[in-house]
Order: C-alpha cells, then sequence, then structure tokens
C-alpha cells in the first residue's frame, strides 16, 4: 500500500495513547516476513491450537467467533500472524484467516482501534510470502476504515477503494477494461425508469433501487453471468428492437427458459441497457453474491465501487440474511420433521440452515422455507436432497431417483430466494414464481 508520511505519522499520534502494538508509520511494516516466525512461545502455541480448532468447526465463521471471544486487540500484530502461519500450512486457509482477523476489527465497538488494527494487520497481510490480499481483503478494510470517526483513515480507506480498482483493472484484462470503459461513455439509465421493458423482455422484476444499488427478482433459467464471454451471450441493438415483438410475461409468472431469444446473463442484460454496475468482480460486473441459474428470486447487485466492497463486507460477515422456499419431494424415508437444523458439510465445508414446512402439499410433494446460516454453493440443494432425502422438484443433479449429476434441461427447479434483508435496507421479498402451479397439478 502507499501511504503519505504525513497521514501515517498523524495517525500514529492521535492513537498512540490507545492499547495497541507497534504502529505502522510510513513505509515501516508492522509484522515480519513469514520466514522469520520460527520459535513460537507458550500463549502463541495455544492460540494457534485454538485458530485451528476454530477453522476446522467453521472455517471464517469460526474464526470470527473465536476473535470475538480473544479480544484480538490485546495481542500483537506478530502474534496473530505467527500463530495463524503455525495453525494451517494451507494457503487458502492462511487467507481465510487473515481475513477474518480483518472482518473481526469490522465488528469492534471501538471503531478507531478497529480501524487501526485493520490497517496494520493489512501491512503484516502484504509482507507474507506466497499469498496476497484479495478484493473480500480490501473491502473489509475499506469499510472498516469508514467507519472510524478520523479523517486519516478514511483516507487510508479511500486509498485502499483504489488499491482495489488497480487490482480489478490488473486482473480483468484488455477485454475487462474496454467493456468497463465503453460502459462509462453511455448515458446511466435507472432501472426503476425500463422496468416494464426489463419484465416485458427477460421477466425482470425491479423490487428496489438506489443510488448504489439494485435488487431484483431473477427468473427460473437466466445466469447471473457468463464465465466466458461469446458472440452467443451477446445481446446486439438490432436483436434488442427485435426482441420487443417477444411476447410478455408477467414478472410472478417469468421463466426465462421458455422465454429467452438468445442465452443472455443478467448482468449482460443490465450493461446494454445502460444500469451502471460496479466493476471490482472482474468477473462480474456488478455481482456481490449469485443464484444458480435454474434458482428465481432475490439478488442484490453493486452500481458502484464503494458500495460493492461494503457488500463484500456485509456478506462476509453474515449480516444478509437470505430465505428461500422449495418445492420438495416427500416420501417415506425422508428426514422431514416440521422444522429442525441442517447441519450436513457441503463439499467439505461447514454449513447450516435452518427450515421448516410451511405446507404438505399433497402426500409427494412440501413447500419448505429455508434460511441459509452460511453461504456455500448450492447449499440449500444439498441439505434439501441429502440432508432431509427431499430432493427439489425438477432439481435432477442433486435428485438420486432421476439422473444423477444431469442438470435439468428446462434448466430451472422449484427453488426461490424469497427475501432478503440487507443491514439499511427493508426486508426485500420476491413473489413466488406462478409456474410452480403448474408443477403442482403435474
Amino acid at each position: 500500500m502507499r501511504f503519505s508520511r504525513n497521514a501515517a505519522t498523524m495517525c500514529g499520534l492521535l492513537l498512540s495513547g490507545k492499547r495497541c502494538v507497534s504502529f505502522v508509520i510510513g513505509s515501516k511494516l508492522v509484522a515480519q516476513r513469514a520466514s522469520l516466525f520460527t520459535n513460537l512461545h507458550a500463549g502463541t502455541s495455544d492460540l494457534a491450537d485454538s485458530i485451528c480448532e476454530a477453522w476446522t468447526a467453521g472455517q471464517t465463521d469460526g474464526i470470527l467467533t473465536l476473535a470475538k471471544s480473544l479480544e484480538i486487540s490485546q495481542y500483537t500484530i506478530s502474534d496473530l500472524i505467527e500463530s495463524t502461519l503455525a495453525s494451517t500450512a494451507v494457503k487458502g486457509n492462511v487467507a481465510g484467516i487473515m481475513n477474518s482477523w480483518i472482518g473481526s476489527c469490522y465488528e469492534m465497538e471501538d471503531k478507531d482501534l478497529g480501524a487501526e488494527l485493520a490497517w496494520q494487520l493489512l501491512g503484516a497481510y502484504d509482507e507474507l510470502d506466497e499469498i496476497k490480499p484479495d478484493l473480500v481483503t480490501l473491502s473489509l478494510v475499506y469499510s472498516t476504515m469508514m467507519q472510524s470517526k478520523i479523517d486519516e483513515f478514511h483516507t487510508v480507506g479511500k486509498e485502499t477503494l483504489e488499491r482495489a480498482k488497480r487490482l480489478a483493472k490488473k486482473d480483468g484484462g484488455t477485454k475487462w477494461r474496454k467493456s468497463v470503459a465503453a460502459s462509462s461513455r453511455k448515458p446511466a439509465q435507472q432501472a426503476l425508469d425500463i422496468k416494464d421493458e426489463l419484465n416485458d423482455l427477460y421477466g425482470i422484476g425491479v423490487l428496489r433501487e438506489s443510488e448504489s444499488d439494485l435488487i431484483i427478482n431473477k427468473p427460473s433459467g437466466m445466469a447471473c453471468f457468463h464465465k466466458h464471454i461469446t458472440t452467443s451471450g451477446k445481446l446486439k441493438t438490432s436483436r434488442r428492437k427485435r426482441n420487443k415483438s417477444v411476447k410478455k410475461v408477467d414478472t410472478k409468472d417469468a421463466d426465462f427458459s421458455e422465454n429467452p431469444s438468445v442465452d443472455t446473463s443478467l448482468e449482460t442484460i443490465l450493461l446494454n441497457h445502460a444500469i451502471p454496475l460496479s466493476s471490482l468482480n472482474v468477473q462480474a460486473r456488478g455481482i456481490v453474491h449469485r443464484l444458480d441459474r435454474g434458482t428465481s428470486g432475490c439478488l442484490i447487485l453493486a452500481k458502484n465501487d464503494e458500495r460493492h466492497a461494503e457488500l463484500v463486507t456485509q456478506f462476509f460477515l453474515r449480516r444478509v440474511d437470505k430465505t428461500y422456499r422449495a418445492l420438495v419431494k416427500t416420501k417415506a424415508s425422508s428426514n422431514l420433521g416440521d422444522s429442525g437444523i441442517i447441519t450436513l458439510p457441503v463439499y467439505g465445508r461447514p454449513a447450516l440452515s435452518l427450515y421448516e414446512v410451511e405446507e404438505h402439499i399433497s402426500q409427494d410433494i412440501a413447500r419448505l422455507k429455508v434460511t441459509t446460516k452460511t453461504g456455500r454453493k448450492h447449499q440449500v440443494r444439498i441439505h434439501c436432497a441429502k440432508g432431509l432425502a427431499t430432493p427439489i422438484i425438477l432439481d435432477e443433479m442433486y435428485d438420486d431417483s432421476a439422473n444423477p449429476g444431469k442438470k435439468s434441461e428446462a434448466n430451472r427447479f422449484c427453488l426461490h430466494a424469497s427475501t432478503l434483508e440487507v443491514p439499511g435496507i427493508q426486508v426485500t421479498e420476491a413473489p413466488v414464481p406462478k409456474w410452480w402451479e403448474k408443477v403442482i397439478q403435474e
């Protein structure tokens, strides 16, 4: 990171009276290089054991919980780094633990002390040999800095966000940079101003919009983004004009898999309609979290980079509440009570979901309400199919009674992200698709 010597020195003077450890001044960093951490004293060894246990139990969630119980401000940065490196030899685990330490700084009651520790931890992270801060790291640092009442930390936060932008520019490549430049030349539109067009052509429902974010109701069958941009995924102006003759669809009854004229993604549609989207995620503009192609419902997108970093922080710290509705197949072997907790690991990672049965629609079908407390890929689908033995209807990938491992030809299944609650925003709700009624009748 690049800090001005004057700003760093001023922060050191302002905070020198607090309980802290060797503060960063100018370009001098708190931590020594990882290769120097060789001799563990007893206290650090105990901390390393605690870190290992917490990571095994809950990964980043476990470390965040550990950080609260430890009051990490009582430890030196050297102790935290040394113990982290002693707890695991896996680079990805070290990165996750470091991000969790920084995330815990955001949640400290003393926001100035939290900003100070986050800055020191970032400096120490920069000194590690084989892993470097990523977008999550920089987003956590930015958000923590902006909570402080000290202007100098706000300056550091803005510099951290600029660093995230430089990282995106570097990782994005030439095509991504051209895409960002092209978007910046278009007169921006509000999604609410063209909500009828988005609904009529693509079944996208605009649920809520501000200057910094957008919450939409994504239809089944639509990908959030395409990893590889091809001509089949682009929507040219001439094609958009022809699409105006496409039969209109009701957002509540939207099924993109039956109405697309081209397999275009949500990201591409919004950019082609000049909806501003953040650029920090080089894989997909504006995307902070995702829904599977076959899942419908609430999705929030960031319209600028500041909001993107804030949302990354909120999702990392599990401050965003998500509730799903699912139609599932019931059978005699199902482990389905009226309500319960599912703790089945998802692809080797700890995962936690809460469920309750809202309605037994028939002998073979039930509607569930599922609340996720972790955000693993395919978590609800796996928890329903493997944890409860009640696979989601039409989800052939996880339904052993159908064609295991096969994706639904219709690119849809009966899973809907019904509510989304983001800090600072009222609970947003998306109605369940009407096409579910046809599935039940069939």
